[in-house]
């Protein structure tokens, strides 16, 4: 991921300036009720007055989880008399961070990491705690999360309190798309109309055809940095067969060696031909291909609605002028099969081995109160996106990522599936991955010996690591692939 000089840079761009109680709470309530249990705390001497909250949170995060000048970090010192210790950490895993640092209360954790945290015990379980003060986490409109249990969850334990929402989503130049020009020239060329993308061989024709390098145009920027291929290449995946793809069978035997795989990989390395020249660069991530983008000079992209926000921007040459699409899919039968997911997502975490961890949570709580929660998606120069219902309609976060990308971004979530690989271990599989993802994309192995090699390292991994170890974990997650719809709720 990007440093703080590539999120300075965009704040600069962009001009920086989760829970509801028993019954459903108004806006604000929820951010009340967890400052009375901090001031009851203190005053039962359960905690001290001077008691100090270690965060830590990702330059990204900062501006947005406490506010711009530290609006928000300091309406809740002033408030609560409890004081937020804050620190920046690197862009690397949660486990990694709180490894290192095992004084910390509360921090970010992305979706796929939450078996690891949980399996080494590095995250508390915070169901106890939402029984304990009379929290809930509901998915009902109007101010209910988005998929809590996609993104707080794994099983029964809820691991986070949802407090950002990343969901893959495309970008084309609505007008080239448009231009009668172009529409004239594609019809000629294929005998069909130019139209948004459906399947990814729909998408591999559109970037085909706007791939004009010698003009200063690229078909896609669509990151192919070797440490993040999964999230480009599970979507693929996952659409290779109805209801989706699993990654391992029941016994946790790896499924991607196998037609569904090479066609995922293939899809997956099409596209480099139709890139800047720089893609397959080490770190050539979002801070690379999205400036690309907003520079005019690509027809299509994928990140997250965030790019949507610095595609907006006043700065940006493409303001007006792109259209966010849903996820393409593969045509199966007579439908077609499209999965999404959120691959990045900066949910809170209360560290097992703080020393504050009630107060912690309880912070979260009331940062992610319904009025909290909207003051920190706002934030023009912050990198926390919607993540409640009521984000959506907001008209102050609708004008900053637009209307019509905050409606695909809503489809898009009803139909996503967790990330990752559920297991112990996730990052090792994924690395895996990642580089036989690489080496394909390259051209130094093929799509079919890229998954063959894939599947060993998978194997290797689970032996390592005890096949009947991981298995319980493996049922856990496939479990998963079925809940977590709007308009459940769900008490701990």
């Amino acid at each position: 991921m990007a440093g703080p000089g590539w999120y300075r840079a965009m704040a600069g761009l962009l001009g920086l300036a989760v829970v509801c109680g028993s019954a459903t709470v108004s806006a604000g309530e929820q951010a009340e009720r967890a400052l009375a249990a901090v001031k009851q705390m203190v005053a039962s001497g359960e905690v001290r007055r001077d008691a100090t909250i270690k965060v830590a949170f990702k330059s990204g995060n900062i501006a947005a989880l406490l506010g711009p000048e530290l609006e928000l970090q300091k309406e809740w010192e002033q408030r609560s008399g409890i004081v937020i210790a804050a620190r920046v950490i690197p862009q690397q895993a949660a486990l990694t961070n709180l490894k290192a640092h095992p004084d910390t209360d509360l921090t970010v954790a992305r979706t796929h990491e939450f078996p690891d945290l949980l399996e080494q015990g590095l995250v508390e379980d915070l169901a106890p705690l939402l029984k304990e003060y009379g929290f809930r986490i509901e998915s009902v409109p109007p101010q209910g999360f988005v998929r809590p249990r996609l993104q707080g969850f794994f099983g029964d334990k809820v691991v986070a309190i949802p407090a950002d929402g990343d969901v893959t989503i495309y970008y084309l130049r609505r007008d080239l798309l448009e231009d009668p020009a172009e529409r004239a020239a594609f019809r000629k060329a294929y005998g069909r109309d130019l139209a948004i993308p459906r399947t990814w061989q729909d998408y591999d024709q559109l970037i085909k055809f706007f791939h004009r390098p010698e003009k200063g145009l690229y078909g896609t920027a669509e990151e192919r940095d070797p440490s993040g291929g999964w999230m480009y290449w599970l979507p693929r995946y996952f659409a290779q067969s109805e209801p989706h793809r699993n990654l391992f069978d029941d016994n946790l035997k790896p499924l991607i060696d196998s037609p569904a795989g090479v066609a995922a990989t293939e899809s997956y390395v099409r596209t480099v031909r139709y890139s800047p020249p720089e893609i397959l660069a080490d770190g050539k991530d979002y801070s690379y291909t999205f400036p690309l983008f907003m520079q005019g000079k690509v027809f299509a992209i994928g990140g997250t609605i965030s790019a949507a926000k610095l595609f907006n921007a006043p700065t940006s040459a493409v303001r007006g002028k792109f259209i966010a699409i849903p996820i393409p899919g593969n045509r199966l039968g007579s439908g077609i099969v499209r999965h999404n997911m959120p691959i990045y997502g900066n949910n809170l975490v209360v560290s097992s081995r703080g020393k504050q961890r009630k107060l912690a949570f309880l912070f979260t709580m009331w940062l992610t109160d319904p009025d909290n929660s909207v003051r920190t998606v706002g934030v023009t120069g912050g990198f926390t996106d919607p993540y409640r219902w009521h984000h959506l309609v907001d008209s102050r976060i609708k004008e900053l990522y637009t209307p019509q990308a905050l409606e695909v971004f809503r489809s898009e979530w009803l139909m996503a599936l967790p990330p990752g690989t559920g297991l112990p271990g996730d990052g090792e599989y994924l690395d895996a991955l990642d580089n036989n993802l690489s080496l394909a994309a390259r051209s130094k192995i093929s799509a079919r010996e890229a998954m063959r090699r894939t599947a060993q390292d998978w194997e290797k991994i689970t032996q390592q690591r005890g096949r009947e170890r991981q298995l319980p974990w493996l049922r856990t997650f496939h479990a998963g692939f079925g809940g977590g719809e709007p308009g459940e709720s769900a008490s701990r």
